[in-house]
């Protein structure tokens, strides 16, 4: 019987396990299960120089007190000159997975560590409460307690595709993560890309550096990229209204934050300081609105949200500039809609009619479904939270069965808590979750 069954093999499982080693639970009872090396996961399993992180390397710890190791560990084990910029360092995205990975790296060389390469299919409940676990292989794991640490799930495209119509689909990208489709290309290949965030940079950043040739087309609502990143400071505490109180209505949470932000454009280091420092209570003030009241400001805010939250690197929104200088770069504001077959290439349509000719489609539209969450819902272990975008879960981690008890044993850990935990997406609020669940599964 495994005491700690992990799922995922990303930066959320990597710092659980880092936590539970430290409170001083024996490495030999914890099994990870994940298809990619331990740290890499789908954020950073990407061997593409382009993709860098889009924070500067201070943000990205594992420990509170300790928010230099990973810019102190890069500056000792890489040479990337490039990284480095006004507004901080920004490194390689498999870099900081290689640095997660030094830190397991000793358990699992000497096998007091499991990890096994393969993915949960299905989880079920045995009779006596301990779980059982289905791997793609077929193999079953039982254990004690599992961790559904999976990160945010892969692209899928954001309409129904009907492969069996189409050929050559190997030039359609469905999960561009990885950094590998730009191996696919021709120089003047006529590329479209579906959305405007932080992948959608990534690839840009990449095309630049391909020297591509042929025109890029970007479909999006709000044709409008994420702000650069600049050297922000938290100077201030924001003191939020209803301080006291357990409750806050939606129109004070929104005005409190309109009426903090300065005037000032969206990249300036006063502009970016003020939002940091909003974030310091947001959380806190995020688990004070009714949900009816987070769905709506979600549903209200949810791209403008992404754009200012999701800030870009400098080097990508250089790489941005220097193709629209080229003129190579067309917007196209709209919903992609489907994908038709034409000779030798694809039609992308749209919403509002418009088709764009493309020789390659590259889905940056974000995240898809976790299949495991939803195997959870449908066999009534688990229920869907507030967005539908995870499981529910309470206070301290347990997933909430159908009478909203809590699961004996299955908690979960996930940047995609935001409707219970609000702003919880960042490296540190991972590690954070990871500390806190330590520290109760060590005490019991």
């Amino acid at each position: 019987m495994i005491e700690y069954l992990i799922v995922g093999s990303g930066f959320t499982a990597s710092v659980i396990c880092i936590h539970l080693i430290d409170t001083g639970i024996n490495p030999k009872k914890i099994t990870v299960i994940g298809p990619t090396k331990l740290g890499q996961g789908n954020a950073f399993n990407c061997p593409n120089d382009e993709y860098r992180l889009n924070v500067r390397s201070e943000i990205m710890w594992i420990y509170p007190e300790k928010k230099s190791e990973f810019t102190n560990w890069a500056k000792k084990e890489i040479i990337d000159n490039d990284a480095l910029h006004s507004a901080g360092n920004f490194y390689k995205r498999s870099d900081f997975g290689r640095f997660i990975y030094s830190k397991l790296r000793k358990y699992l060389e000497s096998g007091e560590l499991c990890h096994e390469k393969e993915v949960i299919k299905k989880i079920n409940k045995n009779n006596d409460g301990s779980w059982v676990s289905i791997l793609s292989n077929e193999k079953e794991l039982h254990s004690k307690n599992i961790i559904l640490a999976t990160g945010n799930p892969s692209p899928q495209w954001p309409f129904p595709l009907k492969r069996e119509t189409l050929i050559k689909t190997e030039s359609l990208i469905e999960n561009p993560w990885d950094g590998q489709w730009i191996k696919k290309l021709k120089k003047n290949d006529n590329i479209s890309i579906i959305g405007s965030g932080l992948t959608a940079l990534d690839c840009l950043a990449s095309l630049k550096s391909y020297n591509h040739d042929g025109e890029i087309n970007i479909v999006s609502p709000s044709g409008n990229f994420p702000p650069p990143q600049a050297f922000w400071t938290r100077k201030n505490t924001p003191v939020w209204p209803n301080a006291n109180e357990e409750n806050l209505l939606p129109s004070k949470f929104l005005n409190f934050m309109k009426n903090y932000l300065p005037s000032e454009p969206l990249e300036s280091s006063k502009w970016q300081s003020a939002w940091e420092e909003l974030r310091i209570d947001i959380s806190h003030n995020w688990n004070k609105l009714p949900n009816k009241g987070k769905f709506a400001l979600k549903k209200r805010l949810n791209s403008t949200w992404s754009r200012l939250r999701y800030r870009a690197s400098p080097q990508s929104i250089n790489a941005l500039k220097e193709l629209k200088n080229k003129q190579q770069l067309i917007i196209f504001n709209g919903y992609a809609k489907n994908i038709i077959q034409k000779k030798n290439s694809f039609s992308l349509l749209l919403n509002n009619g418009k088709s764009i000719n493309s020789d390659i489609i590259i889905n940056c539209s974000g995240k898809g479904k976790d299949n495991l969450n939803e195997q959870l819902i449908n066999s009534k272990i688990g229920i869907p939270d507030t967005f539908k975008e995870a499981l529910e879960v309470d206070e301290n981690h347990r997933v909430l069965s159908t009478d909203r008890n809590p699961n004996i044993g299955l908690y979960m850990i996930s940047p995609v808590l935001i409707a219970k935990f609000g702003d919880i997406v960042a490296a540190n609020r991972l590690a954070l979750q990871s500390m806190h669940l330590a520290s109760i599964l060590s005490s019991n």
